[in-house]
This record gives structure tokens, sequence and C-alpha cells, in this order.
């Protein structure tokens, strides 16, 4: 079977985004059934090849590769039909160059409504996933302007809770650090969005971490378990969850996305630079090829390694449009 399955539509053209899913919100995902072997797909249509060597066409109906794995009949939204795109331009970048001749999803006092960020997010069903491992960084950065993280002293222990020495409260099962930070691309040259999650403390660890980690001001060794979601505007979000470790790197599990990421399976090493500081390196199958806009050469993590006062200051040619605030 082909790495890919190509989903772009051939034809028609986006007129309007809600309108368009609804009217194919009948169509139904189907199994490949058993007698045939491999198919091709092109605009609508699916040609078929049986094991006799007879090929024929049928209507398409599967989105994926990992979608024509799975035994669901259930009814799933499909995304309208696009515009042409060269066949040599990375679809996921041809995509987003549509997408920003879209009114902006966040004017709803304007063109845009209340659901077309929601909508066009469907788009990303018609770009082909790729069943091969693919690799990028982005960076995590506190900027201090979104009043996180937040922690709460939740822990019910009452041994060593307070340090005789200074009275400040000793991190303790049950404590809880709701997050969310700014997200820039490994080049800290584009912003991307944000994050958010929630850290559950699971122990203390006393002692523990680098000579150079121990020196950072708020540093504390702490184990936490973890549920946190990245979002990249336009191209959707992902969700991970695991342990967070922060004198030591950690991976965790990729437990679902949207858009660019709806199929996704794969892992996120999460490497802490500094209490404020994170770079991220995701490991994935089931996602389009990847854009320029994740590829851009990675900088070093270091403490030292700012985002460019552009991207801070959130110039539009330092930005994804639409990205996540």
């Amino acid at each position: 079977m082909a790495a890919t399955i190509s989903l772009c539509a051939q034809t028609g053209q986006l007129a309007c985004l809600s309108q368009s899913l609804t009217k194919r919100a009948d169509a139904s995902l189907h199994v490949q059934p058993a007698g045939f072997h491999s198919f091709k797909s092109s605009g609508l249509w699916t040609s078929v090849k049986h094991d006799s060597g007879k090929r024929t066409r049928r209507p398409r109906v599967c989105s994926s590769i990992l979608e024509a794995q799975r035994s669901s009949a259930a009814p799933v939204t499909t995304p309208s039909r696009l515009p042409d795109f060269p066949e040599t331009q990375n679809p996921a970048e041809a995509l987003i160059q549509h997408l920003e001749t879209l009114p902006s999803s966040d004017d709803i006092n304007g063109e845009s409504s209340v659901s077309d960020s929601a909508d066009r997010l469907f788009l990303w069903e018609s770009v082909p996933k790729l069943a091969e491992t693919q690799t990028f960084s982005v960076y995590e950065l506190n900027e201090f302007d979104r009043d996180s993280p937040a922690f709460l002293e939740f822990s019910s222990q009452t041994v060593n809770r307070v340090n005789p020495l200074t009275g400040a409260h000793v991190h303790a099962l049950g404590d809880q650090v709701p997050f969310t930070n700014k997200l820039y691309d490994g080049s800290l040259k584009l912003r991307l969005g944000i994050t958010a999650g929630i850290c559950l403390l699971m122990k203390h660890y006393p002692g523990m971490g680098t000579p150079e980690m121990k020196r950072q001001q708020f540093f504390t060794p702490d184990r936490y378990e973890t549920l946190m979601t990245w979002y990249f505007g336009d191209f959707g979000h992902i969700s991970g969850q695991g342990p967070f470790v922060n004198y030591q790197d950690t991976l965790m599990t990729i437990t679902g996305g949207v858009g660019f990421f709806r199929e996704a399976r794969g892992v996120v090493r999460l490497h802490n630079i500094s209490p404020f500081k994170f770079f991220y390196t995701f490991t994935l199958t089931g996602i389009p090829q990847l854009p320029k806009h994740l590829t851009a050469e990675v900088v070093p993590p270091s403490e030292d390694a700012p985002a460019v006062p552009e991207a801070v200051a959130c110039d539009p040619r330092f930005t994804l449009r639409n990205f996540s605030n």
C-alpha cells in the first residue's frame, strides 16, 4: 500500500465553509472489504485492484491509511472541496495559504462567524497523511504575561508540608499546577500559539538536579503527572499525557489531536531548560508532510536563547495567521 493516500479534491471552489460542511455531513466511513488489496484515491473516486488483477472504480470511502484499518461505519463530517493545488506543492503549505485568504477566525464581528474557527479545521481531512515517522521541535516560553503558572497547595499531607527554616510550603502529593504559556517554532522566529495544561504533583525529590538547575530561581525537583495541549492556530492542536520530571528529560504519550494532528500517533520528548522555558520534540506518524512553519533550523536549547523580538511582539510577519493566543 502506498505510504500516502491522496485525498485532495480536484475541483470545486470554497464558497461558504459552514454550508459545505453541512452538505457533506452525511458521508460515512467504511473499511476496505476482503478481496481488495490496494487502492489509489483520485478526486472523489478510488481505483481498487482485486486479487484477480482486475481494477474497478469505487466512490472514495476512506480518508487516510489509518482510517482504512478501522471497522467503524459511523457517520463522520467530511470537508468541503478545495481549489486545485499544484502537485509539486506541499499540501499542508497549500492549505495554510488557502486559509490565509479567508476571513480571520477571530473576526466574529465582521465576515467570520462564531463557528469558523472550528469549521475550518475540517479542511485538514482533505490533506494526505503519511505513515512514515516525522519529527519537529517547538519551544514553550513563559513571558510572565499570562498569570502562569498557578501553584495550588492542595496536598493533604501533614508531614513536612512546611519548611521549618523558611516557613515555605513543601511540595507534596496532591499539589496542582495549572499553566498556559506561549509556543514558538524551533527557530524561535515564529509565534505558533500557546500551551495549556495542568500538572498533578506526584512526589518531591530533595537534592535532585544538576548544579546548573539548582542555581535557577524557583527550581524544585519534582515529578508530576501532566495533561497538556499544544495549540497551533489553523493547524489545530495536539494533546499529550505523561510524566514531567523537571530535573530530567521525559517522554509523554500523544493522546489525540485536531486538524493537522487529527490522526497523529507517537510521543513528545520534554526537555526542561528552566522553570520558565521548555523544549519539545515531537515524533509522530499519521500527519501530513511537515510544512516549512515547523521545519526551520532549530536553535539549540539554552537559557540564553530568546525568541526574536518581532515574534514576541506578534508582528504578523513572525506569527501564524490565526495563531492561538
